[in-house]
């Protein structure tokens, strides 16, 4: 029987091999030496600085702050051995200034592995315009409630008028009329309140997806829609794909996206007997780029003018319910991280681009 004695630890999980690991095991963060020199960064600061890890390992941490010393400041602040938050200004690759908070202790604090600080990084910058984009949803979320809350009350009001002429009504010659009306009011009502469920559940996932986009089951399920909610036999439809298939994007979404896109042009007025609409999908590097053309399909001024401008999807929705879809498509872009751009050729002519990137 052999017995070992020796102890091999240090060299399967060597410090050097540690060392390589700590932008994993220190997510946010910059690691310098006891001259703060710079010796490996997390990804995602390298992302907001703009930088490969090649080009500021070796620099001290003075390379990114300008005139600013930021070394004298970390020195100062290192005495303890640890220190909170201190807000400096940072500038990406491209000269930009970002304004961080840095926090930092000396490694060796909490294990045995010496001569490194690790320097924990916040972009506050990043976390400002985050705090403006959550302050303008939260205002467009004010104004659609209230103006949901108004287009709602109207039809509920009239109902209710007209329940109260039911009651107090002398004869029955008027019944049929109120009803009608009543109807009428009812229905608006249903409408509006499905459009806002169908927008909200526009970018619902049903199932898992498998991120493999196949264009035989996308043209399938768009000549189904076309099937389904247009005149086959005036209308030319095109489907192009050099590839079979598309992987790393969420087919789900992609469908909903390009069936939503394919049910707006469809419940736009036609403008000659015979119309025209191609899908096409190319690859473009990692991303997956769709043209859409329509031919034939009138996008009036005020529809072009809601699709241009940049508000609350819900808002607009109120203002112009025929662009339901649309704006649903455009929801799970957003989801997709996918960039959708509108093309007005002419009154009756125009193209969609959507670019997808690869998840």
């Amino acid at each position: 029987m052999l017995v070992f004695n020796q102890d091999f630890s240090p060299r399967l999980i060597s410090e050097d091999s540690i060392r390589q690991q700590l932008p994993q095991l220190f997510q946010d963060s910059i690691i310098v030496d006891l001259k703060f020199t710079i010796t490996v960064v997390s990804q995602n600061v390298l992302d907001f600085l703009e930088f490969s890890n090649d080009e500021l390992t070796g620099k001290n941490i003075n390379y990114l702050s300008g005139e600013c010393d930021v070394i004298g400041i970390l020195d100062r602040k290192l005495r303890d051995g640890f220190f909170p938050e201190e807000n400096v200004i940072l500038y990406s690759k491209s000269n930009q200034p970002i304004e961080v908070a840095i926090s930092g202790f000396y490694l060796g604090l909490i294990s045995d592995i010496n001569g490194r600080i690790i320097l924990k990084i916040k972009n506050l910058s990043e976390m400002n315009v985050i705090n403006q984009q959550l302050q303008q949803r939260k205002a467009e979320l004010d104004q659609f409630i209230y103006r949901m809350a108004h287009d709602v009350r109207g039809p509920l009001a009239t109902i209710q008028g007209l329940m109260n002429l039911l009651k107090i009504r002398k004869d029955n010659s008027e019944v049929d009329r109120i009803l009608q009306m009543m109807d009428s009011h009812a229905a608006k009502l249903d409408e509006r309140l499905f459009q806002m469920v169908y927008l909200a559940e526009s970018d619902v996932e049903e199932g898992s997806p498998t991120h493999i986009l196949r264009f035989c089951d996308v043209e399938t399920a768009l000549r189904k829609v076309i099937e389904q909610n247009a005149f086959v036999d005036f209308l030319e439809f095109h489907f192009q794909s050099n590839m079979d298939s598309f992987s790393g994007i969420n087919e789900i979404l992609t469908r909903s996206l390009l069936t939503n896109i394919l049910l707006y042009l469809l419940s736009l007025p036609k403008q000659k007997l015979h119309s025209q609409l191609f899908f096409r999908f190319t690859r473009e590097q990692r991303n997956l780029k769709i043209t859409i053309g329509a031919d034939g399909f009138v996008v009036a001024e005020n529809l072009r003018k809601a699709i241009s401008q940049e508000a609350s999807i819900y808002t607009d929705v109120l203002n112009y319910p025929r662009l339901v879809n649309f704006f649903a498509a455009q929801k799970i872009a957003w989801k997709l991280n996918a960039k959708m751009v509108m093309h007005f050729i002419a009154l009756e002519k125009h193209r969609i681009t959507i670019t997808i990137p690869k998840e």
